[in-house]
């Protein structure tokens, strides 16, 4: 193992680990809950070998059932930062390996922590009671970006490469870490659809499988995070880390039972309020992941078993009516109209889709596929195949589920105004959940509803999170 300029690789058991030996080479830990993270001043500058080679050992390969994608560690206690879109797709984190260890090492117990509702961010967790090396970050505490790096200012990418035939099943034995030389485009691109602030560009390429890498600047430190590219054009854009150390000091404190409490009944208030004021993305960020791949998954297969039995006529009547909208000024109003008729008695019957299967997750259904397709086919460019293919890969995302999940609580709540009655924390198995009772207020159209609703919660990726509502059994209510 080369020795860098700023801190000395010594191995422990078996493990490279990182420790500081000089002054100036990292500052003393910064404690975010129990995650703690250090800093490193400006030395002089080191090749891009001696960079990739204090890197690669806190770089990790982080895969689920759905895809791979990079991680890197912020506290030598199994701490990582990697990208949200990494990990939320899937329902559990399969392994996270370490390709540069000698031997490589790989550990399959590992926790999603959190989760960012709103950045491309996420922190997982190895359980192991080895001593991860890590990364020091452009800074300790989240400074403008500008105090630690420029435009033009070179920094260093971090790509796994994995000669194996079978990209889904990486080879450490073979597999190593190389390097790209990059240079700062610019401090502030925004792209909504990303996420809010603002992104750091840099002009190399960013290939798949290479999101939730860490940006390093020519001291070594963490400037950013890998988070997206355009499709057809050059560069690459990163999370400054300052967001990092954001998300890591926004994130929920749930260390006691008030704690709990106080949260959920703010998390409900959020959703609730969110929906009162008819704005959907952000009642969404608050749906349950679980619960959402649930739904989607037992309508989806409801109505794909119709469409492979007789039912493809439909479906591509469907998709022409679709493709007939491309070239239209108001193409995505026309595409709401066209989804809704998806919902009457002629089109289901038409389908033969069973009475167990709700109008809701009918309109869900077609909605996500129509928009994916419309959107590749108009903002992607692409031809009418590769707009479906993207549009059946929509389905499988954690985004396109929570459309399915939240048309069951709207179709629940009917608009109705609402208020909190009670929060009761119910201990589970794996994680707790919660019931939280609800009333509809009296000036609210009772005609033909029960007045006594529950909202229902569950824990998961370090936050509650809204499963269902449903009306409230007699013996539950409170009058």
């Amino acid at each position: 193992m080369v020795k860098s300029r700023f801190c000395k690789f010594l191995t422990v058991g078996g493990i490279a680990a990182s420790f500081a030996l000089s002054v100036g080479c990292a500052s003393r830990p910064k404690a975010y809950a129990e995650v703690s993270v250090v800093s490193a001043a400006r030395n002089r500058s080191a090749s891009n070998e001696v960079l990739v080679q204090q890197a690669e050992a806190a770089v990790a390969v982080v895969e689920t059932p759905s895809g791979r994608g990079l991680g890197f560690v912020v506290d030598p206690r199994g701490y990582l930062v990697t990208n949200r879109h990494v990990v939320e797709d899937a329902s559990h984190v399969e392994s996270v390996s370490f390709p540069a260890h000698d031997p490589p090492t790989t550990y399959h117990s590992v926790e999603v922590i959190y989760t960012d509702p709103e950045r491309d961010l996420a922190l997982i967790r190895v359980h192991t009671d080895d001593v991860l090396p890590r990364l020091p970050l452009a800074a300790r505490k989240p400074l403008p970006i500008g105090r630690y790096l420029g435009p033009g200012d070179p920094v260093v990418l971090v790509e796994y490469d994995h000669p194996t035939e079978d990209d889904r099943v990486p080879d450490l034995s073979t597999a190593h870490f190389v390097s790209h030389n990059a240079a700062v485009t610019t401090l502030g691109a925004v792209n909504p659809a990303a996420g809010p602030g603002q992104f750091l560009g840099i002009d190399a390429d960013v290939k798949r499988g290479q999101s939730g890498g860490p940006v390093l600047d020519r001291h070594g430190r963490v400037v950013g995070v890998i988070t997206w590219t355009w499709r057809d054009r050059v560069g690459g854009f990163a999370i400054p880390v300052a967001d990092v150390l954001e998300m890591l000091g926004e994130r929920p404190s749930l260390d006691s039972a008030d704690q709990h409490r106080d949260r959920i009944a703010a998390r409900s208030r959020e959703f609730l309020s969110a929906l009162g004021h008819g704005n959907i993305k952000d009642a969404r960020r608050i749906t349950s992941p679980s619960h959402a791949r649930q739904v989607r998954s037992d309508a989806v297969e409801k109505i794909t078993a119709q469409i492979d039995r007789d039912g493809a006529p439909v479906i591509q009547g469907f998709f022409a009516a679709v493709e007939s909208l491309v070239g239209e000024e108001e193409a995505f109003s026309m595409l709401r109209d066209a989804v809704s008729r998806t919902a009457t008695p002629e089109f289901r019957e038409a389908l033969a889709l069973p009475d167990d299967l709700e109008d809701a997750q009918i309109v869900s259904f077609f909605f996500e596929l129509g928009q994916a397709y419309l959107i590749a086919r108009v903002a992607g460019d692409m031809s009418p195949d590769e707009a479906l293919r993207r549009a059946l890969m929509r389905l499988e995302t954690v985004d396109a589920a929570r459309t399915f999940a939240i048309a069951g609580v709207l179709t629940e709540l009917a608009g109705s105004a609402v208020e909190i009655q009670s929060v009761e924390v119910v201990p589970g198995a794996y994680s707790p959940t919660a019931v939280v009772s609800l009333a509809r207020t009296p000036d609210s159209d009772e005609a033909g509803r029960g007045r006594h609703l529950t909202l229902h919660m569950k824990l998961e990726w370090g936050d509650w999170y809204v499963t269902s509502v449903s009306p409230t059994p007699l013996s539950d209510r409170m009058d």
